[in-house]
C-alpha cells in the first residue's frame, strides 16, 4: 500500500474530466448511430453483438440539484430532473395459455393498499395515512417472471426529447433491436411513451402493473366512503385488469362518473369526481398496453421494479439535501454512475483504452 494522499480537489478535476470524455464518446456513438439507414437503426445490430431472448427497455426520471457558481436561485429552483434507462437482457419461458389467470393473493390483500397508495401519489392519496398491515407480499412474485442475464444503464441530465436517441443508440449496440421479442415498460408518463413512440414503436409496450392497480384502488376510494365496499371494488377491477378486462372497468367508471357528475374546473386532486376522471383517462389511454394475460404467456416483465431500483442507486450518488453539482459536473457523474451500475462494465474497456492511447503529455486549459 502506498501512503499517496490525494487531496478532494484533485478526484473532483478528475472525475470532471473522465466523466465529460465519456459523455463525449457517448455523444459521438449516437451520431454515429443516427447516421445509419432507417430500417438499420430500427432492426440491425453490431457485428459482434448477440440479440438476447428478450430485450427489454425501461425508463424513468430522478432528480438531483444543480447550483452553477455566481449563479442565484430561489428556494427550490435548483432541483433539476435526470433521466434514467435500463436495459435488460432476459431469458423466459413462453406459453401456451395464460400461466397465472387468476389475481394472486397478496395483490388482493389489504397489506397492498399501502405500496399502491405511495405509487399513485398523483392521484390524491396520502400514503403516511394509510394504515399499516403485515406485509405478505412473497419475495419472488407467484407469475412467472424472464430471468435477467444482463443489465445496463444509462442516465443523463439533458431533456427526454435527447436522451430518446440515446437509449435507441444504446438498445442498438445491446443487439436488443434484432431480438425476436422485445418490450418496452414504463408507467405511463406522456414524456416516456412518446419517447417509446419514437424510437422503439418496434418493441411491445407494457404499462407497469401495480401504476394501473393503483388508479384502481384511488378510484374504487374515491367512489366509497365504507371500506369494505370500496375494497370489494377494487379487487374487482383490479382482477379485471389482471384478466385483460379493462373495458369493462373503464365502463363502470363511466357509469360512476355519469352519476357523480364531472369534476368542477378548480376541483382538487383529492376531489373524487377528479381521481374518478383522472382513472377513466388513464384506462383509456393505456388499454392497449395492458394485455397482461398476454404478456405472462409471452414471458414478458409486468412490472418497472428493476428500474425504480435503479434510479435508487442513480440517487444514492447524486441527489441529497447538501448536495448541488454544476452543470457539467452534473452530466459527468450521472455518465459514470451509469457506466459503473452496468454490467457489462463498460469502463474497465475505457481505462483499457485510456492507457493504450496515453501519449505522456497533459492538456493544459487555454484560457484567451
Amino acid at each position: 500500500m502506498s501512503n499517496l494522499k490525494i487531496s478532494d480537489e484533485r478526484i473532483r478535476r478528475a472525475t470532471l474530466r473522465i466523466g465529460k470524455e465519456r459523455a463525449r464518446q457517448r455523444a459521438a456513438v449516437v451520431d454515429e448511430f443516427l447516421s445509419k439507414p432507417l430500417p438499420e437503426q430500427a432492426f440491425g445490430k453490431p457485428a459482434g453483438a448477440a440479440p438476447p431472448p428478450i430485450a427489454c427497455v425501461m425508463a424513468d426520471g430522478g432528480r438531483f440539484q444543480v447550483l452553477d457558481r455566481r449563479q442565484t436561485v430561489h428556494n427550490g429552483e435548483h432541483w433539476r430532473e435526470s433521466r434514467v434507462a435500463t436495459f435488460l437482457a432476459m431469458d423466459s419461458e413462453t406459453h401456451e395459455t395464460d400461466p397465472t389467470p387468476e389475481l394472486p393473493e397478496f395483490l388482493r390483500d389489504v397489506s397492498i393498499a399501502r405500496t399502491l397508495a405511495e405509487i399513485g401519489r398523483v392521484q390524491g392519496q396520502n400514503p403516511s395515512a394509510e394504515p399499516r398491515h403485515p406485509d405478505k407480499k412473497p419475495k419472488d412474485p407467484p407469475w412467472p417472471r424472464p430471468k435477467i442475464l444482463a443489465k445496463t444503464m444509462q442516465a443523463s441530465s439533458v431533456c427526454w426529447e435527447e436522451f430518446g436517441p440515446m437509449m435507441a443508440s444504446h438498445a442498438w449496440h445491446q443487439g436488443f433491436d434484432a431480438a425476436a421479442l422485445k418490450v418496452f415498460v414504463s408507467d405511463g408518463s406522456m414524456a416516456i411513451e412518446k419517447v417509446q413512440r419514437r424510437h422503439f414503436s418496434h418493441y411491445v409496450s407494457v404499462l407497469d402493473l401495480m401504476h394501473a392497480l393503483s388508479y384502481c384502488l384511488a378510484a374504487a376510494r374515491a367512489s366509497a366512503a365504507d371500506l369494505a365496499v370500496s375494497w370489494t371494488r377494487y379487487v374487482r377491477w383490479a382482477t379485471q385488469v389482471w384478466q385483460g378486462q379493462v373495458a369493462n372497468v373503464i365502463k363502470e367508471l363511466d357509469e360512476l362518473q355519469h352519476r357523480l357528475g364531472q369534476p368542477e374546473e378548480d376541483a382538487t386532486q383529492d376531489d373524487p369526481k377528479e381521481i374518478i376522471r383522472r382513472a377513466r383517462v388513464y384506462y383509456t389511454n393505456h388499454k392497449s398496453r395492458m394485455d397482461y394475460p398476454d404478456y405472462r404467456r409471452q414471458g414478458f416483465p409486468l412490472t418497472s421494479a428493476v428500474m425504480e431500483s435503479s434510479v435508487k442507486q442513480v440517487n444514492r450518488r447524486v441527489k441529497g439535501t447538501e448536495k448541488f453539482w454544476s452543470t457539467g459536473g452534473g452530466e459527468a457523474i450521472l455518465t459514470l454512475r451509469a457506466d459503473y451500475l452496468s454490467d457489462t462494465k463498460p469502463m474497465a474497456g475505457h481505462w483499457h483504452a485510456a492507457q493504450r492511447d496515453a501519449n505522456g503529455l497533459r492538456e493544459y486549459r487555454q484560457t484567451t
